[in-house]
């Protein structure tokens, strides 16, 4: 008799990042692997921390030079060609006078105020269309590939079965992801870098790492970095290394958070380029990849 193994579709935890945790699950809070049960919920919160950092961008570009000195030279012409400056205008003070000139040009600085909102909306529309096509391309890479480019495993192919050969490789041991009261809001996942790594070094790279929104200044950023730390050594010692390992992790250089956050953490710049998927990101706004690190060492056991 042959007896087959049956696929069925593995229950998925709740992942949808608008609703609110679950106010009636026990308050408990743990880090755990990468599981067919948390494969949905995991790619959502990848492809989230993609959207959080096309919203620091659209700030970034909002508040630019650039942005700000466009702003003002269409408001300044305006005024320049509207204003009145009539010369009869006496008065005993400076406060004086700039009332009067006000009530003068009540009309024109009133349609200047609204000139100022029109064009800041006007042209942050066109940057956030821009901003928007830049990290759709990076999500869709992120969703093409079921998951594949960050996490090493086809995800849907890893909710499907228990006994995939998904849901047993080692690769699920890479990812940490934190739940609290029963819904995932963090995680960080690193791999091997190949192209860096040699016998006598291993190099990890973060594939990915956040936290929902909300949970972002709570620290939970760092616990992930010391995860990461902990897992590249750990990696290390299993493997035929050298003593030395460094943790890489790439970034924008538009992300001052996240930088502050490295910093703390002992990671350092090691370079940085500017974008090249898009032109005026990386050309007019100097927008960067900025390539951070730390390096450490396996102690010798004495």
């Amino acid at each position: 008799m042959i007896s087959g193994k049956k696929n069925l579709q593995i229950p998925q935890v709740d992942a949808s990042l608008d609703k609110p945790l679950d106010k009636d699950a026990p308050p408990t809070i743990y880090g755990t692997s990468l599981t067919p049960e948390l494969a949905t919920a995991s790619l959502n919160l990848s492809v989230d921390f993609i959207k959080q950092q096309q919203s620091i961008a659209n700030k970034f570009l909002l508040f630019h030079p650039f942005t700000l000195f466009s702003i003002g030279t269409i408001v300044t012409l305006y005024l320049a060609l509207n204003l009145y400056y009539p010369g009869n205008i006496t008065s005993s003070s400076i406060s004086g006078y700039l009332y009067q000139f006000f009530l003068l040009n009540k009309r024109q600085l009133g349609t200047g105020a609204i000139l100022t909102l029109g064009s800041t909306s006007f042209i942050f529309t066109l940057l956030s269309r821009v901003t928007d096509a830049y990290f759709k391309s990076k999500i869709n890479e992120v969703t093409n590939s079921n998951g594949e480019v960050i996490f090493g495993v086809n995800l849907p192919k890893l909710s499907s079965s228990n006994d995939s050969k998904e849901a047993n490789s080692p690769q699920l041991k890479n990812t940490h992801i934190v739940v609290y009261r029963q819904t995932p809001i963090a995680l960080v996942t690193v791999n091997e870098n190949k192209v860096l790594s040699s016998d006598e070094s291993l190099v990890m790279s973060m594939s990915s790492i956040g936290c929902r929104r909300v949970y972002i200044k709570s620290g939970i950023l760092e616990d992930l970095l010391d995860w990461s730390m902990i897992r590249t050594r750990t990696i290390a010692k299993e493997g035929k290394y050298g003593q030395s390992m460094k943790l890489v992790y790439a970034i924008y250089s538009f992300d001052e958070e996240m930088k502050k956050v490295l910093l703390r953490k002992g990671f350092k710049k090691v370079q940085s380029v500017k974008i090249r998927d898009n032109r005026l990101l990386g050309g007019l706004f100097g927008i960067e990849t900025e390539l951070w690190g730390v390096q450490f060492r396996i102690e010798p056991t004495k």
